[in-house]
This record gives structure tokens, sequence and C-alpha cells, in this order.
């Protein structure tokens, strides 16, 4: 993948002459750090990227340097801590200002590239590098429609993979295991399986509770492909469902087709929200829907942008976000319906197939 140095500096207005992007360990890695090299595999704890007008260069250590040599960005290694501040303070030499992306940069890093930089002034651009990662290429585009054929594949499975009786983490495993059975390198995030009163929590974690018929089964969960990730969720009835759930589901589909409409290059994120918004507030589940319509998805499953009535933003083509409004009660459970989509000039490309027929398992 080429790198992608001329959107992150054009973005920060050619106010620094270099953008410094440093790794800490797992988990405090920068995800710019891996959109901004193209480098597919490895980890990079403790790894730099300078990104400069005329290319990227990686100052890598030895153990990842072959995950750093096979995405073909310009690679030097350091095979020690005095080594890599060394190597650093020799490509920072003369830099007068230096971009840091501080919304992911640990302030040990931060100290770190101020005493290599040798007095240059440190500025934020973590906003630019936002606006650069919000905007796809061809080839992200691809990466993450490959993410969103395999959640797709996947979720479509489901009748036949979840069987009542089944624990949440049983069926969390299944769908982790079918995803790389179709080409995913792993889970986008943890994968949420979610059953009866538990699918009223967004974020739940899995765990023993088993699948008894007449509950819902909410499943929440994502493909990763050669680091682009999708983001699907989609809500079954075990059995036959109640006449509630049913009018449950029905809402929220409609308010997940009307934020769809309202998508195009050019419109306002807090309209978008507002449709769905609208429609759930207009039923008796009025105020149950308590997040926001969609988020930003690329390396990140929350990568930068947002569709919130909390938050404006001006869509724009090449754009992906996610579109998932949800109604949540309290010791009964949840709908939630999410696809991921591509802003377009007049209107959006849904990138998820699944099913959204309300099925039984």
């Amino acid at each position: 993948m080429a790198t992608k140095e001329k959107k992150i500096l054009a973005a920060a207005k050619k106010k620094v002459d270099a953008v410094v992007l440093v790794n800490g360990t797992e988990p405090n890695l920068d995800l710019s750090f891996f959109y901004a090299t193209g480098i597919v595999n490895g980890l990079f704890e403790d790894c730099v990227a300078i990104v400069k007008p005329k290319g990227v260069e990686v100052l890598s250590s030895s153990l990842e340097e072959l995950s750093a040599r096979q995405a073909g960005v310009k690679t030097s290694v350091f095979r020690s801590g005095k080594e890599r501040e060394e190597l650093t303070t020799k490509r920072l030499k003369g830099l007068a200002r230096i971009g840091v992306n501080s919304s992911e940069l640990t302030h040990q890093n931060y100290k770190f590239i101020k005493k290599c930089a040798k007095g240059a002034t440190l500025i934020d651009v973590s906003k630019a590098v936002q606006e650069a990662r919000m905007i796809k290429d061809a080839e992200e585009i691809e990466r993450i429609k490959k993410a969103c054929d395999i959640v797709s594949k996947t979720s479509d499975e489901i009748p036949n993979l979840v069987k009542k009786g089944q624990m949440e983490t049983e069926a969390a495993a299944e769908l982790n295991y079918r995803m790389m059975m179709l080409g995913a390198s792993g889970p986008a995030f943890g994968t949420n399986a979610s059953f009866g009163p538990t699918t009223a929590e967004p974020h739940y974690v899995p765990a023993s509770r088993r699948l008894k018929a007449g509950q819902l089964a909410l499943f929440d969960f994502g493909a990763t492909y050669r680091r682009y990730v999708s983001d699907l969720t989609r809500t079954f009835a075990c059995s036959r469902p109640s006449a509630k759930q049913r009018e449950m589901y029905d809402i929220v589909l409609s308010a997940q087709l009307a934020a769809i409409d309202e998508i195009h290059d050019g419109a306002q994120g807090s309209d978008v929200d507002r449709a769905a918004r609208s429609i759930i507030d207009g039923s008796r589940f009025k105020g149950r829907f308590i997040h926001g319509t969609g988020h930003g998805l690329g390396v990140s499953v929350h990568d930068p942008g947002y569709i919130s009535s909390m938050r404006n933003m001006t869509l724009r083509e090449g754009m992906v976000l996610t579109v998932e409004p949800g109604v949540y009660l309290k010791g009964f459970g949840g709908v939630r319906i999410e696809d991921d989509v591509l802003v377009t000039k007049k209107g959006c490309r849904i990138l998820t197939s699944a099913s959204k027929e309300f099925l039984s398992i």
C-alpha cells in the first residue's frame, strides 16, 4: 500500500517539516503508524515512523525488520534502546518544526521525541492525521470491503452456528473461527455475543449465559483483513419472536434505513443521526436509543469520524462509516442493526451485505 505522507502533510497545511509517529507497547500502539506506513504485520512496539514530503521512513527494531521491508517502506534498523535514540536523533537533526500525534502518543514517547529533536518545536497535528485518515483511497476501500464480505458471510451463517442452550462465549468463538476460516487475520475487536437481558448492554463482553427460547440474541462483531476492519451488528430471536420484539426490530430497521437515505457527500452527521433518532423517539421506545448513529471505520474500528447529535461533522465522499441505531430496554433486551457504508457523491454504497430479515435461531 502506498504511504500517506502527502495526505497527512497536506492536512497539516505544511506547518511542519515532518510528522513523527512513535508506538508504545501493546496496547498503546499508534494506529496512525500503520496507516502512514502501510505495514500489515507486526506490533512495532517502540518503533518510529518519520513522515516527510518525500516519503516515510520506519526506524524498526530487528524483531520487526522483515514485516517493515515486506511492506516496501524505507526501513532502518536499531538493535538496542541506545541505537534507537541515536538513530532517531540523527534523522531529526536540523528539523525545526515536528508534528506529533498527541491523541495516540504516550507521555514517555513525547519526551523521547523532544529529547531526540534537540530544541525543535513540537506541534500537535492529531486533527490533521485524523482528517487524512477519514478519506479512504481505493486500496483502503478494497481492504475494508473484503473485511465486510467476511463478516457478512459469517452473519448469514449464524442461524446454523448458534443454537439454544449455547453459551455466549461459545457463540463468540464460533463467529471468530468462521471469520478466520473465510480469510480474516482475526476479529476486529472483542466479539459481542449477548443473549436475553444482556442484549441491552451495547458494549457487552460475552460470559457463560446460555441462550433460552424466547430471548433476543445480538451479535456485534467484525473482521480484520490486511490491517483494515469491518463492524456489523445483527439481532435474532431464539424461537419465534414476541410481538414486542418484532416491534422493536421493525422500529430500529426503519430508523437505520432512514439514516442511510440521508447520507451523501455534504450531508451533516447530525442530520443523519436525527433521521434515525426521530423514528425511534416517535415510537413508544422514546429515549431508548442511547448512543450515536455511527462512527468512522478503517485501521481502527473507531476510526476518526462520527454520526452523532453531540458532535456535528460534514460527511465527505470517500468516508467509511457505520450506521447502527438501536433500542435498549433494561431487563428485557435490545435490538441493534449495523452496517458499514461508503459515502459517495449522491448517496452511499452499503459495503456489508448480510441479511436484515428478523430471523430465528
